[in-house]
């Protein structure tokens, strides 16, 4: 993306409050990029609109030639209602960078595994964009978005040391877990699992979605796992510890409180394209536990 470039902005979950979408907006506007904001709906139950009105809004904001990024304005739920109405063959057709978050975890697994188009784990317009700006990560994401593979994101613990190499895959963790079983099942073969969270307490509920992933078999011949912050998770102690019961057997690298996702500071990064994970051995703070670095730029 560049200065210039049209962005499509997209409600495909949750209500948007009206003044979070404009500042947004407005921010995007600001950094060069021209705007397009959905029609105004009617919410219906806990989503943004109907289902049939948010995945034809999703769907033209594909189609359209000007349109160079499709852009989620927040998450909350209501996604994956109608994700197997889309197939995946015609989203590559019309292949776009897509970026958001938390419930457009179910996009993104859609768009990278199955219709095999890149996208980006990224703030989101309505959301936390505004407020990555005033924590300093707006600019990495404006050169991942810019072509850049130079990328890095610090991983302050360590659970498993070593070192992986290969695409990321992954989002919130509870949307993950809530698509083992279905057809946008996520398959983490020969990757790097990015796997975040926010208010999953009490510690069960993360233990749970870990023991299913495993369970499911989803995370075989995984490569690497990275984990977010998961604030309101309970305490970060406990919290390493329950992953390295789960998974610890895995035999991979496994680095814990990224700052990716849910959380004050959000780092964007790319999903399906190559990165390396370090985690190194006693690392508990600062660079010191490894880093997420990109080995290759983000093209959609």
């Amino acid at each position: 993306m560049r200065p210039g470039d049209r962005v499509a902005v997209v409600t495909p979950s949750g209500p948007v409050d009206a003044d979070r979408l404009a500042r947004g907006a407005a921010l995007l506007e600001e950094l060069g990029f021209r705007v397009s904001l959905p029609e105004p709906a009617a919410s219906w139950r806990i989503f943004a609109a109907r289902d049939d009105q948010r995945r034809a809004q999703l769907l033209a904001a594909f189609a359209d030639p000007e349109v160079r990024a499709v852009w989620c304005a927040r998450g909350g739920y209501g996604i994956a209602r109608f994700l197997p109405e889309i197939e995946p063959a015609w989203l590559r057709r019309h292949a776009k960078l897509c970026i958001g978050f938390s419930d457009a975890t179910a996009l993104l697994q859609l768009m990278v595994q199955h219709a095999r188009v890149a996208a980006l784990h990224g703030p989101m317009v309505a959301m936390d964009l505004v407020a990555q700006r005033d924590a300093g990560t707006v600019d990495h994401l404006l050169e991942i978005l810019g072509g850049s593979a130079a990328w890095r994101v610090p991983v302050p613990r360590t659970i498993v040391a070593g070192t992986a190499e290969g695409p990321v895959y992954g989002g919130c963790l509870t949307v993950l877990a809530s698509l083992a079983g279905t057809p946008l099942e996520p398959r983490f073969a020969g990757g790097i699992a990015l796997l975040e969270d926010v208010a999953e307490r009490p510690l069960r509920r993360i233990d749970r979605m870990l023991v299913q992933l495993r369970q499911s078999r989803v995370l075989d011949d995984v490569r690497g796992i990275l984990f977010g912050s998961l604030p309101d998770c309970g305490p970060a102690d406990d919290l390493c510890d329950a992953i390295a019961d789960c998974l610890g057997g895995l035999g991979v690298p496994i680095g814990f409180g990224a700052p990716v996702g849910h959380g004050p500071v959000h780092y964007a990064v790319p999903l399906g394209v190559a990165a390396r994970l370090r985690i190194e051995a006693g690392g508990s703070a600062g660079v010191e536990g490894g880093v997420l670095q990109g080995l290759e730029p983000l093209v959609a």
